[in-house]
């Protein structure tokens, strides 16, 4: 759940940032037509990254995509068109974007078609990754019908909640602002810096075939020492990327509430007067929200991605005794229903592990090898009682540890004698060529 919850808010809060404060600028200035343009953007942004979703996932569509255009090289020649409408629009929103209600000719129509490019193409290049997240959940063939499945559905949902709501309230903040410069400024400076950013990554996709940079096939840091650095910091800070994109947006409600700390219209009557503040508190309260909004998003890509990204460290092993080719453990030792974890040196020097845990309201045992057909040797963990899988994330089914399939342990024989676990040292030696 919190992978999805912090990765589909990283993928989307830049383009939706950038689309949302377009559309608000293109709105004021062009009225009807402005809109009209961006929804044209909008919509073939949406339909592209439909389409291209489906045919990513369906295995002949995809065979047939990539004879003609690998995934590398869409994303190469969408950050093309990224950069240059980008770059069109910057050039003619100088000069035709500076106040509202100018009469709609050839420079303001360009404008508008530049600014719809923009937002389809920023829009193409990231909701395919997104929207094929329902398609791609790993549930471990759990199918659909899961609670593996359901947790991850309902971190992708609450993202995209997060960045609807972020969109809308910024939205009616851009609308609200008295005039338009700092809104026009904040869009310019918002697809600078992402147009940096696009620029690097493109870069990444290209150095090993770029002819015309004459790139080697086997990129050498050497040959092109400015490059390295830029690649390698637009590919690795996409948070810091995120975060100044979106703080830039911030400055609008930031904006917004200033001018709205105290009457400046003029008013005939303390009636008007109290009106006119009333509708200064509802515009503060509106900045507001977008601040909450984005503190939210913040909390997702540092505090979220910290807690969903943290290395988990597996428990020690415990103790045993072996003798006459068994090893022993004492049943008090692993009664209390949690996690227990042994580990055994063969001779080839690997470390063999193997979990035990009783099973909830049953005098029986979950017992298995520390890794799975699967996710490998990657082990098990206790995360508030209940068994999760490190690799995947997924949560066992405590009462099946100890059968066959999914991600379960993969089983470990045992018998029960005198008080005590007995595993036969042949089944956990057995065992070693999972964790080569």
């Amino acid at each position: 759940m919190l992978k999805y919850l912090y990765s589909v808010t990283e993928n989307l809060l830049i383009t939706v940032t950038l689309v949302t404060l377009m559309y608000a600028l293109m709105a004021r200035l062009f009225g009807r037509k402005g809109r009209l343009f961006q929804w044209i953007g909008i919509g073939a942004g949406v339909f592209l990254s439909a389409a291209v979703t489906v045919i990513r996932n369906d295995i002949g569509w995809n065979r047939w995509l990539n004879t003609w255009m690998n995934v590398n090289q869409q994303d190469v020649r969408t950050i093309y068109a990224i950069l240059l409408s980008s770059l069109l629009l910057i050039v003619l929103a100088l000069f035709f974007a500076r106040r509202e209600g100018k009469r709609f000719g050839i420079g303001e129509c360009l404008t508008c078609v530049a600014g719809a490019f923009v937002t389809a193409s920023l829009i193409f290049y990231v909701v395919p990754g997104v929207m094929s997240g329902p398609l791609t959940f790993d549930t471990m063939g759990n199918g659909v019908i899961s609670q593996e499945y359901g947790m991850r559905l309902l971190g992708w949902l609450l993202a995209l909640v997060l960045m609807i709501v972020y969109s809308r309230f910024l939205y009616r903040c851009a609308l609200k602002i008295k005039g338009t410069r700092l809104l026009l400024t904040v869009l310019l400076l918002g697809l600078a810096v992402c147009g940096f950013r696009y620029f690097g990554l493109m870069l990444r996709f290209r150095t090993a075939g770029a002819k015309w940079l004459h790139w080697p096939v086997k990129y050498k840091k050497a040959d092109y020492p400015w490059a390295f650095p830029l690649v390698s910091f637009a590919s690795g800070n996409i948070l810091l990327f995120s975060l100044v994109v979106s703080g830039l947006a911030m400055l609008v409600p930031a904006a917004l509430f200033a001018q709205n700390l105290r009457v400046t219209e003029p008013y005939d009557n303390p009636a008007q007067h109290r009106k006119l503040r009333a509708n200064g508190r509802r515009l503060r309260r509106l900045a507001v929200k977008v601040g909450v909004c984005f503190a939210a998003a913040v909390v997702c890509l540092t505090v979220v991605k910290g807690i969903a990204t943290k290395k988990v460290e597996l428990s020690p092993p415990e103790t045993y005794t072996v003798a006459d080719g068994n090893i022993y453990v004492p049943l008090e030792q692993v009664n209390d229903g949690h996690l227990h974890r042994f580990e055994y040196t063969t001779d080839n020097r690997i470390a063999v592990r193997w979990i035990v845990v009783r099973k909830p309201g049953s005098a029986s045992y979950g017992v298995g090898l520390d890794a799975c057909d699967v996710c490998g040797n990657a082990g098990y963990y206790e995360r508030s009682g209940q068994i999760v899988c490190k690799r995947c994330d997924v949560v066992m089914n405590i009462n099946t540890i100890g059968f066959k399939g999914g991600c379960n342990p993969i089983p470990l024989s045992y018998s029960v004698a005198d008080g005590q676990m007995v595993f036969s040292l042949a089944d956990i030696v057995a065992g070693e060529k999972e964790f080569k």
